[in-house]
């Protein structure tokens, strides 16, 4: 395991993380902390613990817009292929009317 100090909102953190993973640990961070002072900046001055679940709300708003986001996505990718499916089955009912006419 190998220790990787990280600064987060100003203030350095301990953690601990697999072999290999620091490079990965401090990309993290990196992103929290520019969160972290463009709040500061906006909002002002707020304590460790404060900033931290400010961070938290923030990022769960993200990755909601996102589930949603890709959701939606998907349902009109589904819509499409459904659609695409009853076309196709209403040109072989006509050919097949057709035939029977014949």
């Amino acid at each position: 395991m190998a220790i990787v100090s990280l600064k987060i909102g100003g203030r350095f953190y301990k953690f601990s993380c697999n072999d290999g993973q620091e490079m990965h640990m401090r990309e993290l961070a990196e992103g929290l902390d520019k969160r972290a002072e463009s709040l500061t900046k906006s909002i002002g001055f707020m304590q460790e613990g404060q900033l931290l679940a400010m961070i938290c709300l923030l990022l769960a708003e993200e990755k909601q817009h996102l589930e949603r986001t890709t959701n939606s996505k998907i349902l009109e990718q589904a819509t499409d292929q459904i659609a695409q499916s009853i076309q196709n089955l209403a040109l072989k009912v006509n050919v097949l009317a057709e035939s029977l006419e014949q």
